[in-house]
This record gives structure tokens, C-alpha cells and sequence, in this order.
């Protein structure tokens, strides 16, 4: 079974971890375009990005870094809609359905935990 792991915002080297893993998986694909690696970082520093002052977010790894994803409950939007939603962002995987599977099992028990 593949485990999941939650990112630890604070430790640069687990944000590097995160920020890092499309640059491997797309290394060699001619078409891609790497995002500002500042950016990213960025979208994870909950001290800086505004986002963080009314909205949550909490960021993913798959073991041996194969995949990532982020899931963010957006409560503005939530409470202009009167829904409770949360979204997934940031997703990478390697070509593998387990993998997928497995991120995407913790998104939605990241979203449940709320309720």
C-alpha cells in the first residue's frame, strides 16, 4: 500500500520536496513549461500568502515522491454559495492509477475531516 504523507509547511526541505517533484517527472518532456519554483513556494507559506487569512490548505506526497496534491476548502466561496466544498490543486502523478487513487483518497478525507 502506498502511503501518503502530509507536507510540513514549515520545513523548507519538505516545501522543496513538494515544489520539486514536477521538475522530476517532466525533466524530459519537450512541451513542458516549469513553473517559477518561487511561486509555488509561495502558495505554500502560510505567513505569506493571503490566501492562508481566510481559506485552508494542506499540501501531499506520495511515498518515494511518485505524486503530489494539494486540497483547499476555500471559505469565501464556501459561504457566498452556502456549500461546503473543498478542491484539489497542484496535482502530479507518475503514469500509475494507484498512485492517483491514493492521493486522491487522502483529498477526500481531508475533506471530510470538517465535515
Amino acid at each position: 500500500m502506498l502511503t501518503v504523507e502530509k507536507i510540513d509547511t514549515r520545513s523548507k526541505a519538505q516545501v522543496r520536496r513538494f515544489v520539486d517533484l514536477p521538475f522530476r517527472l517532466y525533466a524530459r518532456h519537450p512541451l513542458w513549461v516549469p513553473p517559477l519554483r518561487m511561486d509555488i513556494e509561495l502558495m505554500l507559506n502560510r505567513q505569506k500568502h493571503p490566501f492562508y487569512e481566510h481559506s485552508d490548505a494542506d499540501f501531499f506526497i506520495a511515498a518515494r515522491d511518485v505524486g503530489r496534491v494539494a486540497a483547499l476548502e476555500n471559505r469565501r466561496f464556501n459561504d457566498y454559495h452556502k456549500t461546503k466544498q473543498a478542491q484539489f490543486y497542484l496535482f502530479e502523478c507518475e503514469n500509475d492509477p494507484d498512485t492517483a487513487a491514493a492521493l486522491f483518497e487522502r483529498v477526500f478525507e481531508w475533506a471530510r475531516e470538517p465535515g
